[in-house]
């Protein structure tokens, strides 16, 4: 039986937009707090806040994404269908790096997304 795990892989696409959230939060930081005269200290908290929150909330789903993978190519193991190789998760490990280092993503999302589509063609939707 090949479980449900695929649905927390499925989560990928929510680590590129956080990076991408967390990065626009940075930058928008640096600029507020760079500016000459005075700052907009409401806008410097609050893309300070978007940034903390964004990275965290990416590594967290990075990391759910990268347990589900383990759990899903275990779950397949033994399938008849397609039982996926353990290099699948250098995938997961490239998102979780993907999470801080946003250049990753370049490598993360089309192995997971080819993974996803491998695994739908191989044995349907469950």
């Amino acid at each position: 039986m090949s479980g449900s795990w695929w649905y927390g892989v499925a989560l990928f696409p929510a680590v590129a937009v956080t990076t991408l959230l967390s990065d626009f939060g940075s930058q928008t930081f640096i600029l507020v707090s760079s500016s000459g005269g005075d700052p907009n200290v409401a806008a410097g908290i609050a893309s300070f806040v978007l940034a903390v929150a964004s990275f965290w909330g990416g590594i967290f789903v990075a990391l759910v994404v990268f347990g589900c993978l383990l759990a899903d190519i275990r779950a397949l193991g033994d399938d008849e269908g397609w039982s996926p190789s353990v290099a699948w998760c250098l995938a997961g490990l490239a998102h979780i790096g993907a999470a801080a280092f946003s250049p990753l993503l370049i490598v993360s999302v089309p192995s997971l997304t080819y993974y996803l589509f491998r695994r739908r063609a191989r044995l349907g939707r469950s």
